[in-house]
């Protein structure tokens, strides 16, 4: 199916806990640093509902899901995702880098190769598979951190004084494990349904506590949002400040304070070769490229146009 942007809007209205100025977030939809992109994301789903725009297809199981989370395997329907992405970049000028359209375009890329997952042990490949028919079916927003906390760059992870700065494996049990620690930008996190959590920079021999690829949901118990001040929270006029009102994401840095993630939710463990080849030996930077490129390409237009 694809929601509505009144959907979408509801789903914010659960017990996620974001942090802004030192005080916690009671509805994202109506703070002054968050109302603005929310409705702004609100728009894009209703701009994806409108049939006549064309920004759905029919999926391989036969349900019918938003363009974004297509996995292209022909010129034409790169043709297609190009257009639907291009239809919500022009919508935002191309200043909202971290919309939907993005992370579904990583998903869509792991999903079309799960045997890089299954590396790791029977059974990740088909955890990357449900999620992105999940997400994919259910239209949802997904975001990420990829990056660790900017700390001593000149020791790995394991190296640190402590040890859950990034966040990393603090347990295991049988039914899942319990992570530790913090993850960078988290861009658009607080206004998003699932966060993607991996690493991204390059990790060590003795890193594989960090070695992680999960998923969990925005408003997952011990799972902490500390956001940046606002840009819209000091520019509420749509006519005075068109942009910074309507299409600041922000950015969060994301506390995992004891946080379970069943092992369902897991498409890496503890491996530091996958961790890396999940991006470059998917479709991945391809596929998420391209989403920032024809974002990219729409901005500049827009200032040439300025």
């Amino acid at each position: 199916m694809v929601r509505t942007g009144k959907e979408y809007l509801q789903t914010l209205k659960d017990d996620r806990a974001i942090y802004i100025n030192g005080e916690r977030v009671k509805d994202v939809t109506t703070h002054p640093a968050f109302t603005g992109i929310t409705h702004t994301i609100a728009g894009l789903y209703d701009l994806a509902w409108d049939e006549s725009q064309n920004m759905t297809y029919k999926t391989e199981d036969g349900t019918l899901a938003n363009k974004i989370y297509m996995i292209p395997r022909s010129r034409e329907e790169l043709k297609e995702r190009r257009l639907a992405i291009s239809k919500w970049s022009e919508a935002t000028c191309g200043f909202v880098g971290r919309s939907p359209d993005h992370v579904a375009s990583f998903l869509a890329a792991f999903a079309s190769s799960p045997e890089v997952f299954d590396r790791g042990g029977e059974g990740y490949g088909k955890n990357v598979l449900n999620f992105y028919k999940h997400v994919r079916d259910q239209d949802l927003y997904v975001t990420y951190v990829i990056i660790p906390p900017q700390i001593d760059r000149s020791k790995a992870a394991h190296e640190q004084e402590d040890k859950f700065l990034p966040v990393g494996v603090y347990e295991e049990r049988e039914d899942g494990i319990i992570v530790r620690g913090s993850q960078m930008l988290g861009t658009a996190s607080a206004v998003s349904d699932y966060l993607f959590v991996s690493c991204l920079t390059p990790l060590r021999p003795g890193d594989e506590d960090y070695a992680l690829s999960f998923v969990l949901p925005i408003h997952a118990k011990g799972l902490k949002f500390y956001a940046r001040p606002g840009y819209a929270e000091k520019s509420p006029s749509t006519f005075d400040y068109p942009l910074s009102s309507r299409f600041d994401e922000s950015d969060s840095l994301v506390v995992f304070d004891d946080v379970f993630i069943p092992w369902q939710d897991i498409f890496v463990y503890k491996n530091i070769d996958i961790v890396r080849a999940q991006f470059h030996e998917t479709p991945a930077h391809v596929l998420g490229n391209n989403q920032a490129q024809i974002r990219f390409s729409t901005k500049l237009k827009f200032l040439i146009g300025a």
